[in-house]
């Protein structure tokens, strides 16, 4: 009865977007931003995966080297007026208008003028 060792392959490790993209989350949740961040976009740029996020009007952009799971660098910005930001001043400016046509309604009933 012979024995054959057991060859054992080495266990490749597998960074990739997905991994890139939880790691983000969770540097970003160690510095204090605890909300629930949205992958916006993932690209590999050379040994770098460039990660950005979003959560409500902040963004972030996160650089993440692909052989060494090392944070390079990374930046927070301001989002711009999301495209909500003007359909929310226009409920606002159509609310103000229906309450003055309805107070102006209200007043001429009373037959004030």
């Amino acid at each position: 009865m012979s024995t054959t060792p057991l060859e054992v392959s080495p266990e490749i490790s597998r960074f990739d977007a997905e991994n890139a993209t939880s790691l983000t989350v969770s540097f970003l949740k160690r510095l204090g931003y605890k909300g629930n961040w949205q992958p916006m976009k993932v690209s590999l740029e050379g040994e770098l995966y460039v990660v950005e996020m979003v959560f409500q009007k902040l963004s972030a952009k996160v650089q993440i080297n692909f052989n060494t799971k090392e944070i390079k660098e990374y930046e927070f910005q301001q989002s711009e007026a999301e495209s909500g930001g003007f359909s929310k001043s226009k409920g606002k400016i159509i609310f103000l208008i229906a309450a003055i046509s309805i107070g102006i309604v209200f007043v001429k009933l009373l037959g004030v003028f």
